[in-house]
Formats: structure tokens, C-alpha cells, sequence
């Protein structure tokens, strides 16, 4: 799919017919690690793929996936959000890229069961993730749609 027509087809899955596949999760992966993190300190960020049904049945807001990528940091200030906004943007992106439901997910994040992220890491993102027999068509979006003020 090309990239403008894909952020055209872009919208939040919440209904899942199935397990995504190992080749499928590694792709995401790949993506997760092509994105931009702040100061190159991707030391400081972890990914936890959750697919256990005993964990995901303790998480809230989760819609039934059936896996879950948290993406979570050392510390929780501007930087590591908007550096754990673009790995969990280009996880997205290349989910639906193979035609997988995807769903940004903040809700989540206070009910992840202890001991399931690394120590001395916290939450800052999730992604629901799963197949799904959603459609991706192009829409029209305006320019409306947000505000925008151009200083020439």
C-alpha cells in the first residue's frame, strides 16, 4: 500500500478475529525499531509483547486482542513519550500495512500485572493487535479538520 493512501485507510480496529503470526509480529518489530527515539537512548526503552491469555484477561480496555505491545521507558517525561508515540506509530503503520487490526491504547497501561515489564521500566504505550476482517479503504480527509495557522 502506498504511504499516503495507507494514513488515508488508517482507523483504530477494537474487534479481532485471531492471532497474529510469528512472521507477522517480526515485521512490527522491525518497524518499533526504525523509529525515532530522542538523543538515540534506545537503551532506555523496552517492548513487551504480551500474548498470554492469563496476563491479557487481567487487562483492562483491552478489547479481546490477543496481543498487546507495551512500549515502556525509564523515565516518563516529554521525551520518552513522543519517542514511544513514534515506535508505537510505525508498529501501527506496518500492522495495518498487512492488513491487521491495530489499536492505540492508553487505557491498558494501569492494569498491566505486576512483574510482566522489566524491572525499573514503566508503561508509556500500548498497541492492540490482531487479525480482523475490518476493510481499509482510503477516505477523505480535510484540511479543517485541525486548525492551522501558516506564518510566511
Amino acid at each position: 500500500m502506498e504511504t499516503f493512501e495507507m494514513i488515508q485507510s488508517r482507523k483504530s480496529v477494537r474487534e479481532y478475529s485471531g492471532q497474529i503470526t510469528d512472521k507477522q509480529l517480526n515485521n512490527i518489530l522491525l518497524a518499533a525499531n526504525a523509529g525515532s527515539v530522542g538523543l538515540a537512548k534506545f537503551d532506555e526503552y523496552r517492548l513487551t509483547v504480551i500474548q498470554k491469555p492469563e496476563v491479557l484477561s487481567q487487562m483492562n480496555g483491552i478489547y479481546d486482542a490477543p496481543t498487546v505491545i507495551v512500549v515502556s521507558g525509564q523515565n516518563n517525561g516529554l521525551m520518552e513519550g513522543n519517542s514511544a508515540g513514534t515506535i508505537v506509530h510505525n508498529m501501527e503503520l506496518e500492522a495495518e500495512n498487512q492488513g491487521l487490526g491495530a489499536n492505540y491504547n492508553m487505557a491498558s497501561l494501569g492494569s498491566i500485572p505486576a512483574g510482566v515489564l522489566p524491572d525499573g521500566f514503566k508503561p508509556l504505550f500500548a498497541l492492540t493487535l490482531g487479525k480482523t476482517n475490518e476493510a481499509f479503504t482510503p477516505r477523505e480527509i480535510s484540511l479543517k479538520k485541525i486548525q492551522t495557522n501558516i506564518v510566511k
